[in-house]
């Protein structure tokens, strides 16, 4: 069966894009001949939409529960966008009903389904508020920061681990001043492994950590917008690092047009290595070199995780299933060892 990760690489859009054309997602804001592309492509690859009357013959369901601003929009949202994605492409191979339902919107009693996947990072008290809905359905949580991991299954990667790659390929390629550009971490983040903190300890134990070129935008901000901003910023400076490590990829898109205005090219000027592997790096100007955390892939495996708890298929204890990060190398990174 072609799967939608199969559709977007030929048709060269993100799975999230080519899974909401291919169910006629009206929120979907794309142009006709885009749409048109998707269908033909899909067609082309032997793709056969399920249709409802066949979807509800299936005895298992699914809901996806998020908060209102983590679906915004495709591109500040790239990561979670890539992450349902992956929860649509499992459900639709393994026949399983899924709904969305933000935690907002929630009813008591309104979730009908087997299994629920919490998708984003929630603050205990948030966990507290849902936990009554739940009553003993299994759940599994796709985000850094995971309460009452002794009860849910979760899927996730180290927030250590990929800041740690990204910061050993820029010190190979010579990069020994490095800024960090971040938006505010969620609330308990701190607890599960803060990116931010992870780069401070990385760059302290090489005494190279300039407080001064470590920027933060409010969380729930626009991150591209705020990238852009944190970049002119950064670039004000009368002391400028040779590259930045962004948190996100939205926020490296932004930093790019920041630096670019202040004359800054990327990456001759200063270098960029961004953070999440989403769909948009690959056609910035230049491509961005990003950490992969395989965001499709946690959503495929959340799914899984989830129907082996529904169907009984594993003992009552809680399991944690951490992705290793991988490097994605394209044109953001410009190698200075010669220079130093």
């Amino acid at each position: 069966m072609v799967t939608i990760k199969e559709i977007a690489a030929r048709a060269n859009l993100s799975p999230a894009a080519v899974s909401r054309a291919l169910r006629n997602d009206e929120t979907l804001s794309i142009a006709p001949e885009t749409r048109a592309r998707i269908w033909a492509v899909a067609t082309e690859l032997g793709y056969v939409r399920h249709s409802t009357a066949s979807t509800e013959k299936s005895s298992k369901s699914i809901a996806i529960v998020h908060k209102q601003q983590t679906f915004r929009n495709q591109i500040d949202s790239s990561y979670y966008f890539a992450v349902r994605s992956g929860i649509e492409d499992m459900c639709a191979k393994s026949k399983i009903r899924l709904s969305v339902v933000a935690m907002e919107d929630m009813l008591p009693g309104s979730l009908d389904c087997d299994g629920v996947i919490f998708v984003g990072n929630y603050t205990k008290q948030q966990y507290d508020m849902l936990l009554p809905q739940l009553k003993s359905r299994p759940v599994a949580i796709v985000g850094i920061v995971a309460h009452y991991r002794n009860r849910f299954d979760h899927v996730s990667y180290s927030n250590r681990d990929s800041t740690e790659l990204a910061l050993e390929y820029l010190f190979k390629n010579g990069h020994t001043k490095i800024g960090y550009l971040g938006i505010e971490e969620a609330p308990g983040t701190e607890m599960f492994g803060s990116r931010k903190a992870a780069f401070i300890s990385i760059m302290q134990q090489r005494d190279t950590y300039n407080p001064e070129w470590v920027m933060e935008s409010d969380h729930g901000a626009d991150r591209v917008e705020q990238g852009y901003f944190m970049a002119k910023a950064l670039a004000s400076l009368p002391s400028l690092p040779t590259a930045v490590f962004c948190a996100n990829d939205p926020t490296a898109l932004g930093a790019i047009n920041g630096f670019l205005e202040c004359g800054l090219r990327v990456p001759d000027d200063i270098s960029i290595v961004a953070h999440d592997g989403s769909y948009p790096t690959q056609h910035s100007i230049p491509p961005l070199t990003t950490v992969d955390v395989h965001p499709h892939q946690l959503g495929v495996e959340a799914v899984r995780l989830l129907m082996q708890r529904i169907e009984k298929q594993t003992s009552g204890i809680a399991r944690q299933l951490l992705l290793y990060p991988a490097l994605i190398e394209r044109g953001s990174v410009r190698n200075i060892s010669d220079l130093s």
